[in-house]
């Protein structure tokens, strides 16, 4: 009796009943009664998946099938529950033709042990394949359509529920929406004011989180709230009851444009230290602060963001703040010795990545091979003198292109890595180093901004401030390092 197992599996939950998990059972457990096949085990799987590799039932079954000496065929009621993609589908053809095993699928009326059956496997997996783009395509269509006539498309909106695709509107947070729009428009109160507000109010938004200028500005923006919905980047007239009026709507795109013609910073650079001092107060980041010219600040992120209900400013000098760090960790450099570490550890790595680029070259190569040697026996098939092993000029001319496509694919990926690999070993890397360790100072000033921040938060875990009243109070409290010099001590003796 020949042992079988089966693989079902069905996208969502609103398959019709004819591809149901329980009918494909049936099906194939009939099928296996009729033909006195041994029924071993049945792999299910829900869920839409792109690649074969994101289903652990597939990737079971195919373990199993493929391990298993006395299990010859795998089953499945229609080849488009396991497979959506023609490569996939190809690759496994390969595989049970090498462990000479096969593949039965009913619905189909595929059955691989028939030597005649390679054209309609593949034409069932090219009709798989376009079925699936097909139903992306009604899909996204069938969204496209419902926006076009005014239906929500799905998302969180403050001030609404979503039921049965349309727009209800909730009184409580359509009141909220109503304060945000006045306070900016008649008021003139700007995000961070209008953040804070509502915070001291201890009203949340529809995550249950604190009010931040971004969420405000979103609000003010939407169209949503003066009956549209949006598809895309386009318009449409919604179903939905609107919040706000037209003509507030408009006063607020009206002010919100004259507010964004914004001079040029004032304080250009950037603020190397952002994210690295901690707040005395909160314990949360300190970010660049609303500055003048003259005067710099790193200020509480939540602060900056949601308003003195969150916490205070807690404001710390820019230039202080700055020249202190420097100082200190050129003095914590001075202790480490780093020239040697850095020029083993450059080097390490260096010699790992040429390993790991040499072995990623060495695996394209076989692959190019592999790819080479399938364009010759696509050429001999069809060409095959005999008629039943000849291929035809539509599955020739596919192959041949996938073919294609991959040899250049990785034609191109092997040309970048034999040019990756040829500078990386004419590196010298001595006397660069040696010039970052021993003047880091001149190093620091020629880098850019950008790479100051980068340098700092290589180096530094985390800033701590004193708490102090005034901003003069404050001061750095501790620099808490990436590494300290016992470590290297270590790193260089391993």
């Amino acid at each position: 009796m020949k042992k079988v197992i089966a693989y079902v599996r069905i996208s969502t939950g609103k398959q019709k009943f004819n591809t149901s998990i329980e009918n494909q059972i049936q099906v194939i457990k009939e099928y296996c009664a009729a033909r006195g096949y041994q029924l071993v085990i049945i792999y299910s799987e829900e869920g839409s998946a792109k690649n074969v590799k994101d289903r652990p039932e597939f990737i079971k079954m195919y373990n199993h099938f493929l391990a298993d000496p006395e299990i010859e065929y795998v089953i499945v009621y229609k080849l488009d529950r396991a497979f959506r993609k023609l490569l996939d589908s190809l690759y496994f053809w390969d595989k049970i033709k090498e462990n000479n095993k096969y593949f039965i699928s009913i619905l189909d009326n595929i059955n691989t042990i028939d030597p005649h059956s390679k054209d309609t496997y593949i034409f069932s997996a090219l009709h798989a394949e376009r079925e699936r783009e097909n139903t992306l395509l009604r899909t996204t269509g069938g969204m496209e359509v419902k926006a076009a006539q005014g239906f929500f498309n799905g998302g969180i909106v403050f001030g609404y529920e979503s039921v049965r695709g349309s727009l209800r509107i909730i009184p409580q947070e359509a009141a909220i929406v109503n304060f945000i729009y006045k306070k900016y428009v008649y008021d003139n109160w700007g995000y961070k004011k209008i953040a804070s507000e509502l915070n001291i109010q201890c009203i949340k938004t529809k995550k249950g989180k604190d009010w931040t200028t971004t969420a405000i500005k979103t609000i003010l923006e939407s169209k949503i709230y003066i009956g549209y919905v949006k598809w895309r980047s386009t318009y449409t007239k919604g179903k939905h009851k609107a919040i706000i009026s037209q003509d507030l709507w408009d006063k607020a795109q009206a002010i919100k444009s004259t507010k964004s013609i914004q001079p040029r910073k004032i304080h250009p650079g950037t603020y190397p230290l952002s994210g690295l001092l901690k707040c005395p107060q909160c314990g949360s980041v300190m970010v660049q602060g609303n500055s003048s010219q003259k005067y710099k600040y790193y200020q509480c992120n939540k602060n900056k963001s949601s308003g003195r209900s969150a916490c205070s400013s807690n404001l710390i000098k820019k230039d202080y703040a700055e020249e202190y760090v420097l100082e200190a960790v050129l003095s914590h450099i001075n202790t480490l010795n780093l020239s040697p570490l850095l020029q083993q550890i450059t080097i390490s790595n260096i010699n790992s990545n040429l390993v790991s680029l040499k072995e990623e070259a060495k695996i394209l190569k076989k692959a190019l091979e592999k790819v080479e040697k399938k364009l010759i026996d696509l050429y001999k098939l069809f060409n095959a003198e005999d008629e039943d092993e000849r291929i035809s000029t539509e599955t020739f001319t596919l192959l041949v292109k996938e073919a294609e496509k991959e040899k250049k694919r990785d034609q191109q990926r092997l040309n970048e890595l034999n040019e990756r690999i040829t500078l990386q070993k004419d590196l010298n890397l001595s006397q660069n180093i040696n010039f970052v360790v021993d003047d880091f100072k001149s190093f620091y000033q020629l880098i850019s901004d950008e790479d100051k921040k980068l340098l700092f938060h290589n180096l530094i875990k985390e800033i701590h401030i004193t708490m102090g009243s005034t901003t003069k109070e404050r001061k750095i409290k501790e620099i808490i390092y990436q590494f300290e010099p016992e470590n290297m001590n270590t790193l260089l003796s391993a």
